[in-house]
């Protein structure tokens, strides 16, 4: 009932089938690595290969089963033991060999949070391009900046858009860092010393992340869970960066502020048909909402006991899933609002007339000061600004007006600094030209990227 807040797609990620393939994906790829490094023989290999490709594990038996034991693993392992005992004998004894079952739902969830977070990296990319675009073309679009939800000086709507670019690509590039680190086989066996594989070890564990193409690690990390949960809270740092670009959005969607809208699509009210409603927005705010929660759960289940865990490292299993569905469908939701969006430079520029110029008083300060020394300027357009507002009037005239009634020269040069100050096309120019270094430090960042992934995949 809740997958209106999601995108097509949002049950691709850790779904039931694909956790049984995965699980099964480790136990094949065990044994094909054990009969490399000479560790068991390769018929038994064969055996169990065949055995985990054939073996259709019925999900709810499976349940039941985990429900019992508490371990998924060992939920997987008895109808595979089941069909080698019917079927091929001899690679029953060599199944699951010097593994646990912490071991093989760990290497499980890794490969799926692989998938997971190419999912994400796609969104995320697809997101950024459409923000730099936005940034390109209104790079010198003039807007109100808001500070305390207030009107605050000129920026450029496209200055904001290379911001949520670039933060972004930051985003993307410590995802890659943190999963270079954190997507690594599990292979530790009962308590984490690999004590069945003894010398061996090193190179089944090589073999083995070779063949489902993860990292070796070279240790276990059953209850030492640094890397792995840094990886989460890049996610969730992620999902507060997608946050902040929704009620940003948002805000500015609202029919007093009438900036953005995003594509028409429909009727979007049952009682009011005028209603325009934002409802990738809308989306992506209600699937960033539970990350922080989620992050916080994690984290707690970091204290492990001993060499294996006691609930926490099941719940981390069971709610990080949840971190990764969450941040993947904010992102979907607003890559699709931004692909549809619709500027009104119109109203953007309303905005700052509507306010009589009083946005500019921190540029009509500077150029009072040499006449009247700053906290002169200070003052006296702190004095007028109120009165722009009152009487609907600009504050630059109220400001000649003033400097005359106190005996003040107001020559065309005066009058020509103060009209530039309350310039709009001037006062963007520094958002505009912050917003194309800003993109030309994205894009050298990314093609750094590019590069380094180039030469150290």
């Amino acid at each position: 009932m809740h997958d209106y807040l999601r995108p097509l797609d949002a049950d691709t990620l850790f779904t039931d089938a694909q956790w049984l393939a995965a699980m099964l994906g480790f136990e094949s790829a065990l044994a094909q690595a054990q009969a490399e490094c000479g560790v068991i023989p390769q018929a038994a290999a064969e055996a169990i290969a065949q055995a985990c490709a054939v073996v259709q594990v019925d999900r709810e038996a499976l349940v039941a089963r985990a429900r019992c034991s508490g371990a998924m693993g060992l939920a997987v392992l008895q109808p595979l033991q089941q069909w080698l005992r019917a079927h091929r004998p001899e690679g029953l004894d060599w199944l699951h060999w010097g593994s646990t079952t912490q071991d093989v739902v760990d290497t499980a969830q890794a490969l799926l949070t692989r998938a997971a977070l190419q999912a994400l990296l796609a969104e995320l990319a697809g997101l950024q391009e459409c923000l730099t675009d936005l940034a390109r073309r209104h790079a010198a679009t003039p807007m109100l900046a808001r500070s305390l939800l207030q009107p605050a000086q000129v920026t450029s709507f496209g200055f904001k858009c290379a911001q949520s670019a670039a933060a972004l690509q930051r985003c993307r590039a410590q995802l890659q860092a943190q999963a270079a680190q954190a997507l690594c086989v599990q292979l530790g066996g009962a308590v984490g010393n690999r004590a069945v594989l003894g010398p061996t070890a090193a190179a089944v564990e090589q073999a083995l992340a070779r063949r489902l193409g993860l990292q070796a690690c070279g240790y276990s990390w059953h209850t030492q869970r640094d890397a792995w949960l840094r990886l989460a809270m890049e996610v969730a740092v992620c999902g507060g960066s997608l946050a902040k670009l929704a009620k940003d959005w948002s805000l500015m969607m609202q029919y007093e502020v009438g900036e953005l809208y995003e594509a028409p699509r429909g009727s979007t009210s049952s009682a009011m048909p005028h209603k325009r409603n934002p409802v990738h927005c809308m989306q992506a705010v209600a699937q960033t909402q539970p990350v922080p929660q989620l992050a916080a759960t994690l984290l707690a289940c970091m204290a492990q006991a001993h060499e294996r865990g006691l609930g926490e490292w099941q719940a981390e299993v069971a709610h990080g899933a949840s971190l990764w569905r969450h941040v993947h469908a904010a992102a979907a939701a607003l890559r699709s609002a931004a692909q549809g969006l619709q500027v009104d430079t119109a109203r953007m520029q309303a905005h700052i007339d509507g306010l009589q110029g009083v946005v500019y008083s921190e540029a009509l300060s500077q150029t009072l000061a040499p006449l009247l020394g700053k906290p002169g300027a200070q003052a006296a357009v702190a004095e007028c600004a109120a009165q722009a507002l009152q009487q609907a009037q600009p504050l630059q005239l109220l400001l000649e007006r003033w400097l005359r009634r106190q005996g003040m020269p107001v020559d065309a040069a005066l009058e020509s600094a103060l009209a530039a100050a309350a310039n709009p096309r001037l006062a963007v120019q520094s958002s505009a030209q912050a917003c194309g270094d800003l993109l030309a430090r994205t894009a050298a960042s990314a093609s750094l990227k590019e590069n380094d992934h180039a030469l150290h995949p």
